[in-house]
Parts: C-alpha cells; structure tokens; sequence
C-alpha cells in the first residue's frame, strides 16, 4: 500500500505585514515540520481521495504552542489529523526590532491521496458513505463572520485596558484586535498586525491583555452554536 501524506501548503500571518515594516524589522514565526501526516484511512473508506483543513496557532516568544484552533475543514477527518499535527511540530519565534515575539499564524493542509485502495465495507461504513455523498456538503466547517450570527454575542465579562497616563500617545491612537470567539464564548487567539506592534507596541500589549479576558455568551447561527471571527477597536486619547 502507498503512504498517503500531507503537503502543508502555506504559513499565513493572522496579521498581514504592513508595507512600512522592512525585511530588516521583521521576521515571520518558522513552522519546523517534525513529522508527516498520513491522509487519514477513514477518508478513503468513504471515497474522499482530497480535502482541506485550516488551523490557527499561537505561539508564545520561546516557541512554544499555546493554543490551536481548527477555524475551517472540508471533513472532520481533515480538521483531526491537522490538529493533531500542529500539537507535535515545533516552531521558532517571530523577531520584531530584534527582539523575539510571540505570534499567530494560519495553517493550511491541503491532504491528497495517491493510487488505489480497495476495501471492504461494513454496513456502518456503507450507510456513512452515502450520507456523504448525499451531502458532502453538511460536513464542512468554518469560522462565521459576525453577519452570518442569529444576533450580536452578549458580552459576559468585559475588562477595560489599564491605562497609565505616562503612556498616552501625542495623538488619538486606534488599536484594532482581531480575534475568535470560540463556541463556548470564549475569546482565542487575539492579535494585532505587525506594523501596529511596531508603531505602539506598548498600547497593543494593553489592548491585547485586555481582550485576552473577556467573555460572550455562545456565538448562534441557524440556532446552533459557532466559531465566529471578531475584531474590537480600542480608541487611547492623546496627551493633554
């Protein structure tokens, strides 16, 4: 039998690199791909020979995985073994200024499989294999945008940045976090751009930290609970 394998395709920042920050200023964080995927043999019981997964991770200054989310798959099959993967890799930081940084970074796995596999059926197979071809389309998953939400998440804790005076900006200054809101309502994976780490990275820390704690109820679409992409302005007034 052939070994059925993953091709990771792309390292996608979070957060795109603005034009205004040089090679010299920064770095992307490195993904140091430590093992294979195997295409996952379930898949091919049920006649999937392709599919896609998306995972996010987050990694802190040392390198380390401090949290993954699956935000979109083809199949849960895919959005398993691309989890699980990321879980076993090791990854290098990203260096802004010089200085190491935590980072948030997307990965897509494109799986595809190679030759031909026979296998014999059992009956609870068969009946999954035709509610697959029925409607490949029901297991399918990605991250909602606000707009596709039965209505607004309720926040269920909100926490203010702390804002020392000493580091007011001389002009109004906007910090936009991206981040999720998880099914349970919890906020994962909160980041900022490259070139706003750079120009206010003292405020971007603030704004970060305070995001980092907040809470919602459960993000609904068509009744039912979802993973749903978010972003939140913080406005810090200028000097006196």
């Amino acid at each position: 039998m052939k070994t059925f394998a993953l091709l990771l395709l792309a390292t996608l920042l979070a957060a795109p690199v603005s034009a205004q920050v040089g090679a010299s200023d920064y770095q992307p964080m490195r993904v140091i791909q430590t093992d294979k995927v195997i295409f996952p043999r379930r898949a091919l019981d049920l006649g999937i020979t392709s599919g896609t997964a998306i995972v996010a991770v987050q990694i802190d200054d040392d390198g380390t995985l401090t949290d993954s989310l699956v935000v979109q798959y083809d199949h849960p099959f895919f959005g398993e073994r691309a989890a699980d993967a990321v879980k076993r890799w090791r990854y290098e930081p990203a260096i802004l200024n010089g200085q190491r940084r935590g980072a948030i970074a997307e990965l897509t796995f494109e799986f595809r499989s190679e030759g031909i596999v026979l296998v014999e059926l059992s009956a609870s197979v068969f009946i999954e294999q035709r509610r697959y071809q029925l409607g490949p389309d029901s297991f399918r998953y990605s991250a909602c945008s606000m707009r596709d939400l039965d209505r607004i998440p309720t926040p269920r804790k909100i926490v203010k940045p702390d804002y020392p005076p000493e580091l007011a900006p001389r002009k109004a200054t906007t910090i936009s976090i991206e981040f999720y809101i998880d099914e349970q309502g919890r906020v994962r994976l909160p980041a900022v751009s490259v070139a706003t780490s750079r120009a206010h990275d003292a405020l971007a820390t603030l704004a970060l930290n305070a995001v980092s704690q907040w809470e919602f109820e459960p993000p609904v679409s068509r009744g039912r609970p979802v993973l749903v992409q978010a972003r939140q302005d913080f406005n810090f007034e200028a000097k006196p």
